[in-house]
Order: C-alpha cells, then structure tokens, then sequence
C-alpha cells in the first residue's frame, strides 16, 4: 500500500508548505496593523453589514453612521434640513472610504476562502454556499485593484465541483499505478503558470481537459494496452485516484496561493486608506480647533518655579495660514471644552491643558514644560478672526 503512504506524505507536506507561505505572505500586511489592530477590528465589530453593502452611497451613508470623528458641529459634517447630518468628504476622501471598505470586504472573502482551503479534507463547499449577495459582489468587483477576486473564485468554482465529483475508486495492483503515476509526474513537472502546466490547462480547460490528458498514458506505443472498453474501468480507476491524490491537492494549493496573495494585498491596501482616512480626519480635527480658537488672545502665565506671572499676547492663525511673527502649537486638540496644547522648541516641548469658558472667551489651566516650568495661565480673548 505504498501510494496510500505517499498520499499521506503529500497532503502533510502540502500543509507545511501551505501554512509556511500563509504565514510569509500575511505577516508583512498585518505587521504594521499596530496594538489597535484597526482595519481589522473594525471588520470584526461590522463584518456583517460590510458584507452587505452593495453600492458607493450605502458605503458612504454606514461609514457616516459608524465614524469616531470629533463633534457632530465638527466643520467635518454639514447640516442638510431634507436629510440627516453628513460626512462632508473632499472627493479623494470619499474615493478612500469606499476602497477602503471595498478592501476589507474582499479580504474577508479571501480569509473565508483560505480557511476553507487549508483544511486537510478532500471536499470544499461549493461556491455558492460561501459567496455574500450577488449586487456585494459586484459592487466590490468594480475597482481595478480587485479583478483577481474574479479569477480566485472561477478556481474555487471548478475545484469545488471536481472535488464533489471525485470518489473513491478501487486501486489495481500499486506496481501498475506507480507506473501510471511516474509516467505524469516526470512528462509534467510543473505545475505553475507555464502553458504545459497542470494548473493552466486546469484554468483553460477544466476537469475535461485534465481528464483527456489522464488518457495519455494508456495511448503511449509502449504500452501493452490498449483504451478497448475492458480496460476503460482501469483507466476511470487510475484517472480519478491520481486526481485524489495528486492534481486536486496540487490545484487547491495553486488557489490557497493567489487567495493568500489577494487577502495580503486587500488588507494592505485597505490600511492605506484607512492612514489616508485617519490622517485626513486628524487635519480636520486641527482646523476646527484651530478655527474655534483664533484670533488674539491676552495670557498670563505663572510659573510655580519661581512664582513669577508673565503678561503675552497670544495669536491664533486661521486654518493653513501661519504668523511668522509667533510660533504655533504643533498640535491643537479640542474636545468638548477641553483643549490641549503642544508647544515644539529647539530645547523641548510644552503641554498646555486647558478650559475653554464664557462662549469661548476665556481660557483656563495649566502648563508643562519638558525643562522643569510648570504652572497655571489664564487667558482672555481680545479678538477673533475675521470670516
């Protein structure tokens, strides 16, 4: 029962190597998720209305109902009185929110895929049991970077149905198989992209074109038999437990690569946009800090150390506009009335927390210096920035 031993060393040595490039190829795209683990938290918590999602505006209109972004009077969002309040995006945004969700919709397909590709059975489901809805489908079909889903799933579609349509067959004498076996494995070593390949004449032509080729050996001049119909059982025999042991692990190996592959670049892709995302919404955050905030303001600053109070006069700048008389905050966060402050020096940085009051014309709270000053300060607005 030699071939029944080898079949074993060929499936575990196939799960090796499946897991060796799953975890190669994966590594790279989930490395720099970071502890958050955000794009990939944000599919666990939403996976299932991701999945379905069918068009550019239901994208948009989940994203708004989903969003961290600042205050609801954040200059992110607009006021409609026929409809409800909306992400007011700049088209580059709105083009990175719909990939975005289009790239974790697609990299869950891809993970389904892989899961069920790695395990070590000889079934699969059939496709029709493991797609989302057909309109999902093809909205998540429609960016260029995503057209491999389109060949990863015709795979998945005849390596499923062969699956289903291989049985168990009784084996002749292994010295007669063997001879069968050795004859494909040495004519037909590759099973890459090259056009003799099992893998492309599989794509080209399916279980047919496999099927007719099996059927080479039995024609060759050098062998005693013949394809009379008493040796057709042989041949289906022979035929189908070379498929079982050899071409079907070897094609759903070729399918879990490109599925691995497309789940790397899908998540990867979809990183970008969310960075492109969060930086985007990280700038607006600062203009409408930024924004509520300018204008002149008097501050007295007492510093505990020497208990010294010193009198300025404090300049915000409108949004992309810059003083080049005073230095500006590097960071402005506003949450709430809460503001926080960042001052950049050659010699170190300053954090400023403080309270914004009476219509926001008064600033309260404290201040850290990174070289040892430390204190309160007290602000008054003298004058706010002209529309």
């Amino acid at each position: 029962m030699a071939w029944r031993g080898n079949r074993t060393i060929w499936l575990i040595l196939w799960l090796i190597g499946a897991h060796i490039f799953i975890f190669s190829s994966l590594s790279p795209a989930f490395a720099n998720q970071g502890s958050t683990g955000i794009p990939l938290s944000f599919l666990k918590e939403y996976r299932t209305q991701i999945l379905q999602l069918d068009s550019d505006d239901a994208a948009l209109a989940f994203f708004n109902s989903t969003t961290t972004i600042g205050a609801r009077d954040s200059r992110i969002y607009r006021n409609s009185h026929s409809r409800p309040t909306q992400l007011n995006l700049p088209p580059e945004i709105i083009e990175a929110v719909i990939s975005y969700l289009k790239f974790l919709a697609v990299s869950n397909q891809a993970q389904l895929f892989r899961e069920i590709l790695v395990k070590p059975t000889t079934g699969i489901p059939p496709l029709s049991d493991v797609l989302p809805g057909e309109a999902h489908l093809q909205w998540i079909m429609t960016h260029s970077t995503l057209q491999g889903l389109k060949f990863i799933l015709d795979g998945y579609r005849q390596v499923s149905a062969w699956s289903h349509m291989t049985t168990s067959h009784p084996v002749p004498p292994d010295e007669e198989f063997a001879k069968f076996a050795s004859y494909y494995d040495q004519t037909y070593q590759d099973w890459d992209e090259s056009p003799e390949s099992w893998t492309s004449l599989f794509t080209q032509h399916g279980p047919k074109g496999i099927e007719d080729r099996l059927l080479e050996y039995w024609q060759t001049s050098n062998h005693p038999a013949d394809t009379h119909h008493p040796f057709l059982p042989i041949q289906d025999a022979y035929t189908q437990h070379y498929i079982e042991i050899r071409l079907l692990p070897m094609f759903r190996m070729s399918l879990l690569t490109k599925t691995s592959e497309l789940e790397a670049t899908a998540y990867g892709k979809a990183w970008e946009a969310w960075q492109k995302i969060q930086q985007w919404q990280q700038q607006e955050q600062t203009n409408s800090a930024s924004t509520r905030l300018c204008g002149t303001w008097r501050w007295v600053v007492h510093n505990h150390q020497n208990h010294g109070d010193r009198k300025m006069t404090v300049t915000f700048s409108p949004p992309d506009q810059s003083s080049p008389s005073q230095i500006a905050p590097s960071a402005i966060e506003i949450h709430g009335d809460t503001v926080y402050l960042k001052w950049t020096f050659p010699q170190g940085v300053q954090e400023d927390s403080l309270l914004l009051s009476n219509n926001d014309s008064h600033l309260e709270g404290t201040f850290k210096n990174s070289l040892g000053p430390h204190g309160s300060i007290s602000g008054k607005r003298l004058s706010t920035c002209q529309p």
